[in-house]
């Protein structure tokens, strides 16, 4: 479908703008002032709202996102609250577990497209399904990666030969002194290059940051939770200007239900200002991810979201949305959710907070599946569940 989108306004990295933009085959083929329509086209004047590019979630487990949060902290380690919640013949794990990989991939799916994140990086075993055009969300496929130093086994042979490559690990999660070893362990393996990523960077000493520093590595962010494990998150004021940083919303065991609103738990620390936050989501996770920027201009990639002007500023506007607020919601070109029905390939609808939308996506009848089996009490457990209801 070709896109004509009327009187929108946007940052460009330089200077607001003010005009229209012209969508065909999946990227920006046309942007300026009074654009005229062209035949088979569809039309829709956005006065009074910001255009953005589609969010990089930088971490999230795509499969994971049906639990409520699970253990009781807080906890020393990542260990401890694996160990507290690793019951798989209990609920509300066993329940989960026996759900098709297909449907508990496509609800993370949707978690994500429902927040304006339209690329996620998963870190978890890749499954075909990822990669279909149906997906809600583009998934990174080129990533190496293992779970952790405890959870991984002889984790050197996962690290890529290509060093273009990021190599993706949970490390420093937790408070204790074996937390701050993992780093200078990670070292003596010869495993902090310029294309590691560490996941969370919570148990992290001064040397540490100047080794990470040194290497060129980089840290990806989840204050939800590191908070909700730990009463504590990395210390991305020192981190900040040195390390390459992102943000990430983990999964529903522990984090925010979505990316939305783990950027206002980030901006809630004081760390970081909202323009800050949003190179995070942006530019700084797809320099770290050989990733195209997202950005509204010609020939870049027709990922991005509309939504109201409730604040002047960019960048605080987009720290006050809520999933309701999004207009449209485009990947690859393609609408994939919106307010109104004026696309007519979204003949599916839901309420995402109440608010009705259209989209191209079977939600309703994936949540009629997944209740079937699991059951109401619980799912209602999970604040992104109940985001999400039947029209």
């Amino acid at each position: 479908m070709d896109l004509l989108l009327k009187n929108l306004r946007w940052y460009d990295g330089a200077t607001n703008r003010y005009g229209d933009v012209r969508i065909s085959k999946g990227v920006f083929c046309e942007i300026g002032s009074n654009l005229f329509s062209k035949k088979n086209e569809h039309v829709c004047d956005f006065e009074g709202h910001f255009i953005y590019p589609g969010l990089i979630n930088a971490h999230d487990h795509l499969e994971m996102n049906l639990y409520p949060k699970l253990g009781t902290p807080p906890f020393a380690n990542y260990v401890e609250w694996a160990n507290d919640i690793y019951k798989p013949r209990q609920s509300p794990i066993q329940e989960i577990e026996k759900l098709p990989i297909k449907d508990r991939l496509l609800w993370g799916g949707i978690k994500n497209l429902i927040s304006g994140a339209t690329t996620v990086v998963h870190h978890n075993p890749w499954h075909r399904f990822l990669g279909k055009d149906e997906f809600p969300v583009k998934v990174l496929k080129k990533i190496a990666w293992a779970h952790s130093l405890q959870f991984g086994k002889k984790i050197e042979r996962e690290f890529p030969k290509k060093i273009e490559t990021p190599f993706v690990i949970h490390a420093a999660e937790g408070i204790d002194a074996f937390s701050f070893s993992e780093i200078s362990a990670l070292d003596n393996l010869g495993l902090i290059k310029n294309n590691t990523v560490i996941i969370h960077a919570i148990a992290v000493s001064q040397t540490d940051i100047s080794l990470l520093t040194r290497n060129q590595s980089s840290v990806v962010w989840c204050p939800a939770s590191n908070y909700f494990m730990f009463n504590q998150t990395a210390p991305v004021d020192k981190l900040r200007g040195s390390i390459r940083l992102a943000l990430g919303s983990d999964s529903t065991l522990t984090g925010s239900p979505t990316l939305l609103d783990e950027i206002r738990v980030a901006i809630g620390t004081n760390y970081v200002t909202s323009d800050e936050i949003f190179r995070m989501i942006t530019a700084s996770p797809a320099n770290i991810f050989n990733l195209p920027p997202p950005r509204i201009a010609p020939l870049s990639p027709a990922d991005f979201f509309i939504t109201p002007i409730a604040n002047e500023n960019y960048f605080e506007n987009l720290a006050i949305q809520q999933p309701k607020d999004i207009k449209l919601i485009v990947r690859n070109g393609r609408p994939r959710l919106a307010t109104g029905n004026e696309y007519k390939t979204l003949k599916n609808l839901i309420r995402v907070q109440g608010a009705l939308k259209h989209t191209d996506i079977e939600i309703a009848s994936l949540k009629e599946r997944i209740e079937k089996k699991v059951g109401c009490a619980i799912l209602e457990l999970n604040p992104l569940w109940n985001l999400i209801t039947a029209a």
